[in-house]
Parts: structure tokens; C-alpha cells; sequence
């Protein structure tokens, strides 16, 4: 009997061990189409922030789920059982309702956009100088997503749609005409969208410049992950790993060096949506992109 006892207890001892020693799922969304290709980096900079967190929080594991075919994202982040962490250009109302992570994921460079416009139309937007030029034709954005209102606060004219791929299909129908994604996005996601939509390419002869940081957010609730992901995202990008990692990684490797924008037309946007909270002052968050250097608001000659 005591020799089933003993066993008994090695085994329930080993059994609570190997359940404590499972990673904590991290719930977050998928690709909503393939052609969202730059979604991966989100989630693979989340796992490096997990791991390089492990020691002080435990181990972590992403779990990845299917996208609601439309809906807001921020709202299955506040029911606190579908996801637990998303990403989002930030805006008032998002830091209102959610906790965001304030280290710009980017760089800042969520803010730096170029088109994806019809390959007939290149032309027509390398001659473009003026903004009052751009302010004729229109824009595709998400209809939820914080740019439509940025731009449109600047007197762009905005068409939305609630999927990616719908916003592809109303430019080839030339319904809108042109797409801004910033300058991470828009080329791997052209190589994702290539095949569907041969017509289609990402165009950087122009460019909109507005501060606009992207934050990972979590639930109001859920202030560990909160701190978990701050405390390694900091670490990240005050060692200037955040940054190498940027660099290296297949959605960021065709953006450096900056000064290939040097000869693009830059029309800087104020962002009426920024929240007060932004940390512009630490250095160490954003991309150092010289607006007299890099780039400039009229275009060079060739």
C-alpha cells in the first residue's frame, strides 16, 4: 500500500509539473486574405517579445484564429474571451477602450504611405507636385481604420470597404484610385496580391507622411500581458534590436536603406487623431527618417 502511495504521489507531483511547464496560449487573428501578407511580422515580433519575456513571466505560445469575415476588431478584444492581443494604428478611441502598448511597432512608419494604384495609371501619379492634384482623385482605406479619417481631415476624398481584398477589387474596377499602405506593407503585400491582380502595383512617387505609431493593444483587464509586452518591447527597441529586427525581417528588408525615398513627392498630413500620449520624445521609438535628407516635398531631378 505505501508502495502505491508513493507512486501515487511521484505521479500526480509530475503530472502538476508538466501542466505548470505548458505555455501560455496568446490568442490572436490571422490573415484575413492573402493578400494582408505583412500581418506576419506582427506576429512574429509578438512571439520574439514573448520569448525574450519568458524568464520573468513563463512561457508563451501564439495561437493563431480565424478572422470574422467583417466586424470590428477592437470589440473582440473588450469581450476578453475571443483574442487577447491585436494590433492598430492608434487612435483616441482605441487607447479609450483598450490598453495600448505605447512602442510604435513600426517605427513609426505606418505613417509613411505609398499607393497601390492601377500599372496604367504610373504615370499619371510620377507628374502629381500639388496636393490640391491628389485631392481629385480617391482613395481606398478600411472603414474603420483611423487613415480614412486623418485623410480625410486633410480634404482627400476616401471610398472605404471593411476587407483588404475588397479594397483591392474596387481599385482594379476603378472605383477608387489609388490604395495607400505604408512603405512595410505595400511591397510584400504586392507580391502576395500579384497573381489576383496583375493590374496592381504598389507605387512610392508619392508619398503621405503623417505620425502615426501602430501599438500591440490587450484588454483593459488584462494588465499582466499589459506590462509583459511593454517591459520586452522597450528592452527591443532601446538596444536597437527592434530595429535590426525590422531590417531583417521579409516584410521591412526592401524599405531600407530609407534614402531610396529620396526622389519621392512627401506631402506631410497633420493627424488630428493623435493621442496626447504619444511618445514623440523618446528617440529610441521611431525610425530616423531626415525629411531634409531622405526625403523631400518636391521631387528631385532624375
Amino acid at each position: 500500500m505505501r508502495l502505491l502511495t508513493g507512486l501515487f504521489l511521484c505521479c500526480s507531483t509530475w503530472c502538476f509539473a508538466a501542466l505548470a511547464e505548458q505555455p501560455q496560449p496568446i490568442r490572436i487573428l490571422g490573415l484575413q486574405s492573402p493578400g494582408e501578407a505583412s500581418v506576419g511580422y506582427y506576429q512574429d515580433l509578438l512571439q520574439l517579445v514573448l520569448n525574450r519575456t519568458k524568464a520573468d513571466y513563463g512561457a508563451a505560445r501564439i495561437e493563431l484564429l480565424q478572422p470574422p469575415v467583417l466586424g470590428d476588431y477592437r470589440y473582440l478584444l473588450m469581450k476578453q474571451n475571443f483574442i487577447d492581443v491585436h494590433h492598430f494604428g492608434t487612435s483616441p478611441e482605441l487607447e479609450r477602450d483598450l490598453l495600448p502598448i505605447r512602442v510604435p511597432l513600426l517605427g513609426g512608419g505606418l505613417g509613411w504611405r505609398g499607393f497601390i494604384i492601377r500599372k496604367t495609371d504610373r504615370q499619371a501619379f510620377r507628374q502629381i507636385r500639388q496636393l490640391s492634384e491628389l485631392k481629385r482623385l480617391t482613395a481606398c482605406q478600411g472603414e474603420l481604420w483611423p487613415d480614412s479619417d486623418i485623410m480625410r481631415a486633410a480634404g482627400l476624398k476616401v471610398m472605404t470597404a471593411e476587407r483588404h481584398d475588397q479594397m483591392l477589387e474596387l481599385l482594379r474596377r476603378e472605383r477608387c484610385d489609388y490604395f495607400p499602405r505604408s512603405i512595410f506593407e505595400g511591397p510584400v503585400e504586392q507580391k502576395a496580391f500579384a497573381a489576383a491582380y496583375p493590374d496592381l502595383e504598389y507605387n512610392t512617387s508619392v508619398l503621405l507622411h503623417y505620425p502615426f505609431p501602430m501599438y500591440y493593444f490587450v484588454n483593459k483587464n488584462n494588465k499582466v500581458l499589459a506590462e509583459r509586452l511593454f517591459r520586452g518591447l522597450d528592452k527591443l527597441a532601446r538596444s536597437g534590436e527592434l530595429l535590426a529586427f525590422l531590417q531583417a525581417h521579409p516584410i521591412a528588408q526592401q524599405v531600407f536603406p530609407l534614402s531610396q525615398f529620396s526622389k519621392s513627392v512627401v506631402f506631410h498630413l497633420d493627424n488630428p487623431l493623435l493621442p496626447a500620449e504619444t511618445p514623440l520624445q523618446q528617440k529610441d521609438y521611431w525610425l530616423g527618417i531626415s525629411v531634409g535628407d531622405a526625403v523631400t516635398t518636391e521631387r528631385q531631378p532624375d
